[in-house]
């Protein structure tokens, strides 16, 4: 075998003990346990989770990967209010919704959830509100629109709501809404009125993309507490699409594109100003539950087709010590 010196050009650090913040790219003899190291970024991946007891689309989620809450949906035969929680390994039936329906949304976490908007076949927009204190659900004020589909963000006490279909006939809407732990006030509106969109951040940064217009868009908006800005598009088009994460570090995977097959798995990460490509999911599905961190996020539930218990786990791109070669 050649030897370090001669393959790289340069001497390898010799220490008796691994570096405690060693930078990417970095190599090591440790003479301690005589083995060759280096520090290394390894690859986003998506890993298999524990399955929903319910198959379901079209659900509200909130909390982080090891603490998830899902809710309502879409189930044969029309919607549910089962609410489930995830530890990071399995998911445990909890107290249902005090209204049964699907496409809604929701925020914050598993022990302060909060679930809005949705809809009841054939034709009842909703604008119920309820907050969720790790045991049971209790009804809130109203939002200012009922509506369906719509992005979210925020926690319990500072949720975003923005977009969505409306009645009377599903208009699409632009509205925004900020709930502040009891009531719901407007916000500025969206510059793209749509549904079926991904959003993430919190009620002061928020952000809004993808979603249905006339046909699927790729569109990406960033709230500022006061008014929306264009951004840069995301790489696939889709509607029906989840996301996690911040206003600078964000996830959209998922949803129903206008190419065959339409189901798709893509993942993408936004940095603030840009999306770009990671590693896709296992299952392709639309219309998916999701929460977490880009370094950490969910998706569970959704169609693809058919409505499937699946969870996946994100795990986003990390630096790692790994041996080169034992001497």
């Amino acid at each position: 075998m050649a030897e370090y010196i001669n393959i790289k050009g340069t001497n390898r650090q010799v220490l008796s003990s691994d570096p405690s913040n060693p930078t990417v790219g970095q190599i090591w003899y440790n003479t301690t346990t005589n083995i060759l190291k280096g520090s290394v970024l390894q690859s986003a991946a998506w890993a298999t989770g524990g399955v929903l007891n319910t198959a379901r689309y079209e659900l509200g989620s909130a909390g982080t990967q090891a603490a998830t809450l899902a809710f309502g949906g879409d189930v044969p035969g029309g919607h549910t209010a089962a609410t489930e929680e995830y530890n990071g390994s399995s998911w445990t039936t909890t107290n249902n919704l005090g209204t049964s329906r699907y496409y809604l949304r929701g925020a914050g976490t598993q022990t302060a959830g909060l679930g809005f908007a949705g809809y009841i076949y054939p034709a009842s927009w909703k604008n119920n509100t309820e907050e969720y204190d790790g045991s049971s659900w209790s009804p809130q004020n109203n939002m200012g629109t009922a509506r369906r589909s719509p992005g979210s963000g925020g926690t319990q006490t500072a949720a975003l709501a923005f977009g969505g279909n409306k009645s009377p006939g599903g208009a699409l809407s632009n509205d925004t809404e900020e709930y502040g732990g009891t009531s719901w006030t407007a916000g500025n509106n969206l510059n793209t009125a749509r549904v079926y969109l991904g959003g993430a951040g919190t009620q002061t940064a928020g952000l809004a993309f993808g979603g249905f217009i006339t046909a699927n868009t790729a569109v990406t908006e960033e709230y500022d507490g006061s008014s929306w800005t264009n951004s840069n598009n995301l790489n696939t088009t889709r509607k029906q699409v989840a996301g996690c994460g911040v206003q600078t570090s964000a996830l959209a995977f998922g949803g129903l594109t206008p190419a065959s097959p339409a189901y798709t798995a893509v993942t993408e990460q936004y940095d603030g100003t840009s999306w770009s490509n990671t590693t896709s999911m296992a299952v392709a599905r639309r219309s998916a539950g999701g929460s977490g961190t880009t370094a950490l996020g969910i998706c569970f539930g959704g169609n693809a087709p058919p409505r499937t218990t699946a969870t996946e786990e994100f795990t986003g791109e990390t630096q790692a010590t790994v041996t080169i070669d034992p001497v």
